[in-house]
């Protein structure tokens, strides 16, 4: 123990002596232990945390399969009939609940507001194992129609609307204009999984009502679900399970459908739904700068070695004295410990400040970002991160203190025979990992902005500039009639058509890129073939001018007017460019006849042909579109899309002065500007391709410092060399030839090995690309060479610097 206090001593006080050394070690580690902590503290909370449900490994996710109409979606979501028929009779499960969110009209005390209302099963708190902060939750009696109808607020509902008042419990209020009494409200923080993330923008829950209204056996597969299995069971097992109660389920569905029909089940663990498509491009990004540490910590081992082999002469002197070699090997090892102790420490507060940033920054579909914290386990994987770090610099003059290189006899000037060979070759082989690091991480760093590019730069076939976007609701009861309904609808595009700076106003049953929906098979006249051979497409309501407000070319044919209702004739409706294609190749579209979903009656006319646009998503390419009018299908909630001369959000108060004039309590959801939405389907893209280009500039940078550092050690170390071969007749550019040429061969090994990581982990890399290969051979010959290019220059300029010859003085030595 006194031995190790002496060494502990004694390299603090080495340490003093060379402050710029202790320095650089300390402030690269922090820097890079800081990220990777960071990183790494993402992936904790977002992959590695159970959920913040009690039991969370026992909630399963649970989707229907439909083979006939496979090429439609790979896995559906719920029929009521078939969730209500698993209810009754699957012995998997604690319990099951149901729900869809949907957009509701709350009126009562202030001005009409919409609001996220989820119409669930009663059971869904049960599920969740979730308790109402004050009152009750729903329960399955909630769901009976002889029963009150109540609901149960959010946190966030409850203090914006209502103040925050207890009093609110007994309370009616009216949802879609039919009175609901508050039974009570829910936990600050409450997020419920909707779709594949957890939200926490919902409002209000109601109960299904059990009633003669149920949707039939086949299609309306519209709710979510979800269940907690019993103690036990593995989710394999209760899809088993579901599949034989959906092979009932199927002999009903086909005996409805009149062909058949066959069903199976998905049961996916929670966390795998919400968090299974982040996986690979978060684990990909710890792989980064994991790299970044990595090339850190070869580049620092490089730095102790050189000053192991600068202070030989005092190695020598100490084992001379006595000094054992395992003492000799231990103070190299307290000297790294140290020094990645402190950097560690410090890499804390780095990791503290960084994570703060990542989380500000971090894109609104990256799952579970509030439970991203600086908790045990980030803090357990710093210091092990800090310790492993301080093994791997000190590796290097550890061992060569072990093999005795640095125990050279003493010459009596007092200096070092030449350099160690030995240490030369792992200098460059450091140095070719190093090299080999960036590239893999600048190919990937390239792949995904060269991705980005392409999809910031893609068609979207519709124009998102000066459009406001915002959600319009009725109340239900008010408006239930379709006649009261239109009229409304019509007025309300009147209006504000009528407003300064409105240059067009339409509306929409879905905001643009919110996702597929309303889904259906398209069925041409005449065609005969099975339904799983059918087109789908995306349906879209809309009112006239819509393709005018949004930018939508139309190819041919012309778009419909209000004065074409008439519900003795089919609808005038436009398709896109493929749906003409896919249902008639080769002949005009215009005046054809089509149905949705079954061969029956000839619902549409085609009156126009219409560009394909991206209006589902922008990364998946344009989906086969089916324009129909608003008349059609009207609801009491609809997107209202308005094109202005100016700033959109300005027309917001004469928006509500004319929601006002035609009805108070019709309500106002968020306005959003289109071009907003659009720049928020490139976020988490942006995000991710900000932190890639962040660690792979990092890595270049310190792998060139490497390779300059490497270069002008060597130089020093050899200078009476080539002073010897100038003496003999060599030209100096001959030298400095020579030495560039020995400097690229570890650069180039590093070059050649990065690009065949890249290529191994391509198949990783490609679930995250848009409209480039993962292996694509420009991409990776351009980053190539780049660092090649790079580190030559690097050598060149370090020899440049540090080559001074003097052959007169290198003779006079001998």
């Amino acid at each position: 123990m006194g031995a190790f206090v002496f060494d502990l001593r004694d390299t603090l006080k080495s340490l003093r002596r060379s402050p710029g050394y202790a320095a650089t070690v300390i402030l690269t580690l922090a820097l890079t232990i800081g990220a990777t902590t960071a990183v790494f503290s993402i992936v904790n909370g977002v992959l590695l945390k159970p959920l913040s449900y009690s039991e969370s490994h026992r909630l399963v996710f649970l989707r229907e399969t439909w083979r006939e109409v496979s090429k439609l979606a790979s896995s559906l979501e719920l029929n009521e009939q078939h969730f209500e028929y698993w209810r009754a009779h699957a012995q998997s499960f604690d319990s099951l609940a149901q729900y869809i969110p949907l957009p509701a009209n709350l009126t009562g005390g202030r001005d009409a507001a919409q609001i996220t209302l989820v119409h669930t099963s009663g059971t869904l708190f049960d599920v969740l194992r979730v308790p109402a902060a004050i009152g009750r939750t729903l329960t399955a009696d909630d769901e009976r129609s002889d029963r009150p109808a109540v609901t149960v607020l959010t946190d966030t509902l409850w203090r914006q609307r209502f103040g925050g008042d207890p009093a609110i419990l007994g309370r009616s209020i009216a949802l879609d204009g039919k009175p609901h009494v508050v039974v009570g409200v829910l936990p600050a923080g409450f997020r419920l999984p909707v779709g594949a993330r957890l939200s926490d923008t919902l409002d209000a829950f109601v109960a299904i009502r059990m009633d003669d209204e149920h949707v039939g056996w086949v299609g309306d597969h519209n709710n979510a679900a979800i269940g907690r299995l019993k103690n036990g069971i593995e989710a394999d097992r209760a899809q088993a399970e579901l599949n034989v109660l959906q092979a009932q389920v199927s002999v009903r569905a086909t005996a409805q459908a009149h062909e058949p029909v066959t069903l199976g089940s998905v049961v996916l663990p929670l966390t795998e739904r919400i968090v299974g498509r982040s996986r690979n491009g978060l684990l990909l990004l710890l792989g980064a700068i994991a790299a970044v540490l990595l090339i850190a910590c070869s580049n620092l081992a490089n730095l102790s070695l050189t000053r192991t082999i600068a202070r030989q002469r005092e190695a020598a002197i100490r084992a001379a004295l006595g000094a054992s070699q395992p003492r000799l090997v231990g103070q190299a090892l307290i000297e790294q410990i140290v020094l990645a102790g402190a950097g560690g420490a410090l890499g804390l507060w780095v990791a503290w400040a960084a994570l703060a940033v990542f989380v500000r920054t971090a894109p609104i579909d990256l799952p579970r970002v509030s439970d991203v914290t600086l908790d045990g386990r980030v803090m357990a994987f710093a210091a092990a991160v800090s310790i492993a770090a301080g093994l791997l610099v000190a590796m290097l003059p550890a061992w060569t203190i072990a093999r005795g290189a640095l125990q050279n006899t003493l010459r009596a000037s007092g200096t070092a025979v030449t350099s160690d060979h030995a240490a030369t070759r792992t200098r460059s082989g450091l140095l070719a990992l190093q090299v080999g690091l960036s590239v893999t991480l600048l190919v990937v760093t390239a792949l995904l902005s060269v991705s980005f590019i392409r999809l910031m730069n893609v068609d979207r076939g519709f124009d998102a500039d000066r459009v406001l976007a915002v959600g319009v609701s009725m109340p239900a009861t008010r408006y239930a009639d379709e006649r009261t309904r239109l009229a409304a609808y019509e007025r309300l595009l009147a209006d504000v058509h009528a407003l300064p700076g409105v240059t067009g106003a339409t509306t929409s049953s879905m905001v643009p890129l919110a996702g597929e929906g309303q889904v259906n098979f398209i069925v041409a006249d005449g065609d005969e073939r099975p339904r799983s051979q059918m087109p789908s497409a995306n349906f879209r309501f809309i009112a006239p001018e819509y393709f005018r407000t949004m930018g939508v070319a139309v190819l041919r044919g012309r778009a419909f007017t209000a004065a074409e209702r008439d519900p003795n004739r089919p609808a005038p409706t436009l398709i896109s460019a493929s749906v003409a294609a896919r249902l008639w190749p080769g002949q005009d579209a215009m005046g054809k006849r089509f149905s949705r979903g079954e061969r029956d009656e000839q619902n549409f006319e085609v009156v126009g042909v219409v560009a394909d646009a991206r209006t589902t998503s922008l990364e998946a390419a344009p989906p086969l579109m089916v324009y129909v009018p608003y008349w059609w299908r009207s609801r009491p909630t609809l997107t209202l899309l308005v094109r202005t001369m100016g700033d959109p959000l300005a027309l917001m108060p004469g928006l509500r002065r004319v929601v006002r004039e035609i009805d108070p309590e019709i309500a106002l959801g968020q306005a959003r500007p289109l071009d907003q939405i659009v720049d928020a389907a490139f976020a988490a893209r942006r995000y991710q391709v900000r932190l890639f280009v962040a660690f792979g500039v990092a890595a270049l940078l310190i792998a060139m410092i490497g390779v300059y550092a490497v270069t002008a050690y060597g130089v020093s170390r050899r200078r009476r060399e080539m002073n010897i071969r100038v003496a003999l007749g060599a030209q100096a550019s001959q030298v400095l030839s020579m030495i560039v040429r020995q400097g690229s061969a570890p650069i180039l090994a590093g070059v050649v090995g990065g690009a065949g990581g890249a290529l191994a982990i391509g198949g990783i890399v490609a679930s995250l690309l848009f409209d480039v290969r993962a292996r694509d051979p420009l991409v990776i010959a351009t980053v190539v060479a780049v660092v090649g290019g790079v580190g030559i220059l690097a050598c060149l300029l370090a020899a440049r610097a540090n080559l001074s010859l003097n052959p007169a003085a290198a003779l006079r030595e001998e």
